[in-house]
């Protein structure tokens, strides 16, 4: 798995199951032939394969919440070597679910709708399977990557990317998307989704000053009151859900949208995937405080009880922190989550 290459006068991984799919050309090719797709589409399968069993020799059968999960591969501070090691074992986790689900989902007719993302993805899962040989396994000290990707978005991205978007219907074939800069604009909508959601939840439109601007440094607040009222003896508020994960995936979130750094597509599907949560219907009809039953689709089963209170310490948080802040409530009918009692 690992030899020392005599013209870079490095170690570097031979694994013959990802050799031999590099090998297979995954640079998108109008011409490519029904016989080249098949031989690539193989050798995906076996690097899956592969790679998934190398998944469960390190894991050995171990499974991971997403709250666990989220409190150490959204982080970009590790405080020592067990701790980077264990963002290891979970982005292993992470990465073979992924992994299988592309397995699922990857077929010889959509191939060549994956190439972007393939092609990426291998690169990733090679460093990460350097990290793990390194830190895990402690099997040789310092290894060499083969293959490289930026990992950040330029503005020439930024821009390519909102262009493409916006004209998405020109284009006939998804592999002539480049995703590559597309797929991150999901983390924008992520941070914009949770803003929104936790404004929905309280129950306001706006913090604003005395002359009507928003307070632009009020815009995470919603769930810093949310994650101290729901920890609070006695809270009001009922989450189906951890909040602190949700935390923990907005500021992972806001690190994007002012660093642009790409994080690998294992992170970003996780991520994805666990703010489901705020979406999780109720299983029954819920009786709201003015004695109507009714079940809602586009939010969680959050309940507040003694809504007023709640709101009058929400402006009292507010103004600890900035006696000039003023709240531009919404009707009681709006807000986002089952007002059992006002």
């Amino acid at each position: 798995m690992i030899k020392y290459d005599s013209h870079s006068k490095k170690n570097v991984l031979s694994i013959p199951e990802l050799r031999e799919l590099r090998r297979q050309d995954f640079e998108y090719r109008r011409k490519r032939t029904y016989y080249q797709k098949r031989k690539l589409f193989s050798k995906l399968t076996a690097f899956f394969d592969w790679y998934t069993s190398y998944c469960d020799k390190i894991l050995k059968n171990k499974s991971y919440s997403k709250e666990t999960i989220a409190q150490v591969v959204l982080k970009d501070f590790f405080k020592d070597e067990s701790h980077w090691r264990e963002y290891l074992k979970k982005s292993l986790y992470l990465s073979k679910e992924y992994v299988e689900y592309l397995k699922a989902t990857v077929k010889m007719n959509n191939l060549n709708a994956f190439e972007h993302t393939l092609s990426s993805l291998e690169t990733d899962l090679e460093w990460l399977i350097i990290q793990s040989e390194i830190y895990i396994n402690k099997s040789i000290d310092e290894l060499a990557n083969n293959s490289f990707r930026s990992h950040t978005l330029t503005p020439t991205d930024l821009y390519s990317a909102a262009r493409t978007l916006f004209r998405i219907e020109e284009f006939t074939k998804m592999e002539d998307l480049y995703l590559r800069d597309l797929k991150p604009v999901v983390m924008f909508q992520i941070r914009q989704l949770l803003e929104v959601y936790g404004k929905n939840l309280i129950g306001y439109k706006s913090i604003v000053d005395k002359d009507g601007n928003p307070i632009k440094k009020f815009t995470q607040i919603a769930w810093e009151f949310i994650k101290y009222e729901s920890k609070s003896k006695g809270s009001r508020i009922k989450l189906p859900f951890d909040v602190q994960m949700i935390l923990d995936i907005n500021k992972w979130a806001n690190s994007f949208v002012h660093t642009t750094y790409l994080y690998n597509l294992y992170i970003q599907h996780f991520v994805l995937n666990a703010i489901g949560v705020l979406f999780t219907i109720a299983d029954k009809d819920v009786t709201i405080y003015n004695g109507k039953t009714s079940i809602r689709l586009d939010i969680a089963h959050i309940e507040i009880i003694n809504y007023n209170n709640l709101k009058k310490d929400f402006e009292k948080y507010l103004n600890d922190k900035n006696s000039g802040a003023f709240v531009d409530w919404m009707p009681v009918e709006k807000v986002g989550a089952y007002i059992i009692s006002l």
